[in-house]
């Protein structure tokens, strides 16, 4: 008899350690507040023969940063700040935010447990937990090869998109700037009047771009090559549906990570007259890229740019690279100060 009362208290404790293991989310994150940090600004190209400016934001962040949109954006209003006080923000100004500034608000709306987490996957055993229907629901109808991981992304496609709608449709508008919102995973995505949307299918890597008056523009952007981890959750687009955009009386397009230096991608931004490419790249320190739109871009102008610092067991470098009249520029720094770079953007001679 004590030998059963015993096996029972081992199971319920089991249970017990179970449930807090699934289902306890850790404590309130502290509110978004402003935090004034070090941001270092370089600059190049002729402002005298200048049609038109691109900002490219290199930001030091951590995953309390992606705790909701208010805190993104406070963290990413600093370095708009810093590029309104140097004079660096005009009516055709281009501001470039890194991949994956996006993917990171797939956390947003948690707790501690999730922002503290060493890994991806174990940051993700809170979010399941919560959205434990839907992430049920994803994982069986949809496949892939990392069913966990894709089932949590569509789980969390609603929030994230208006996340991501909100962040940059708020600093598009605060600064009168026009806004290339990094990148971000999400099911399905789309614009629509209201903002951001997804549906119900394949999860893309896709880029948005924002207009001063703070609305998504034209459509989204989707990545033709995925990285061998996005693989795993994500499906390639194709070149020939890559959007075109305008600024300044110059057409430019947005190629994310490794399209940058894709052929099919270069050939159909050259058959629509882009001579300005911008490029979200995510930078991991062990593996840093030098020149992602090669070493000889076809491109007249160009700027690639890659967070710094994150976490969940990432660690990102933070290169910038450019082409300044079609000359490629890589621009390494290995400490981990947040810095913006101006380029600028002269007419076609």
């Amino acid at each position: 008899m004590l030998k059963k009362h015993f096996k029972k208290k081992i199971v319920l404790a089991a249970v017990v350690v179970a449930a807090l293991y699934f289902f306890w989310p850790g404590f309130s994150v502290q509110k978004a507040v402003p935090r004034y940090a070090e941001i270092l600004v370089e600059e190049f190209g002729d402002q005298s023969t200048a049609k038109l400016n691109v900002i490219g934001v290199e930001p030091h962040l951590e995953p309390t940063d992606f705790a909701s949109a208010a805190h993104l954006e406070i963290k990413l209003s600093s370095y708009l700040e810093a590029a309104r006080e140097n004079g660096l923000l005009r009516p055709d100004t281009l501001v470039l935010f890194p991949a994956h500034v996006g993917t990171g608000l797939l956390a947003a709306g948690h707790k501690s447990r999730t922002y503290e987490a060493g890994t991806i996957s174990s940051a993700l055993t809170p979010i399941i937990s919560y959205n434990l229907a839907q992430f049920g629901k994803n994982y069986y109808i949809f496949d892939a090869p990392n069913k966990r991981v894709a089932a949590a992304i569509r789980a969390q496609s609603q929030a994230a998109a208006e996340a991501i709608n909100a962040v940059f449709s708020a600093l598009a508008q605060k600064y009168g700037v026009t806004i290339v919102a990094g990148s971000g995973l999400l099911m399905t995505p789309g614009i629509y009047p209201d903002g951001l949307t997804y549906g119900h299918g394949p999860i893309f890597h896709t880029s948005f771009v924002f207009t001063p008056d703070g609305k998504p523009l034209v459509d989204a952007v989707r990545q033709i090559e995925p990285s061998d981890a996005e693989s795993a959750v994500t499906e390639p687009s194709l070149a020939e549906f890559l959007p075109i955009f305008t600024a300044g009386g110059t057409n430019y397009g947005v190629a994310i990570g490794a399209d940058a230096s894709r052929d099919d991608v270069t050939d159909h931004y050259m058959a629509e007259d882009v001579s300005l490419i911008l490029s979200p790249q995510f930078n991991k320190r062990e593996d840093p890229v030098e020149y992602p739109f090669g070493t000889t871009p076809r491109y007249k102008w160009g700027m690639a740019v890659s967070m710094k610092g994150l976490g969940w067991g990432l660690s990102a470098q933070g290169r910038t690279a450019l082409i300044v009249d079609g000359e490629p520029i890589s621009v390494q720094n290995d400490d981990m100060v947040g810095r913006i770079y101006n380029l600028w953007v002269s007419p076609k001679r």
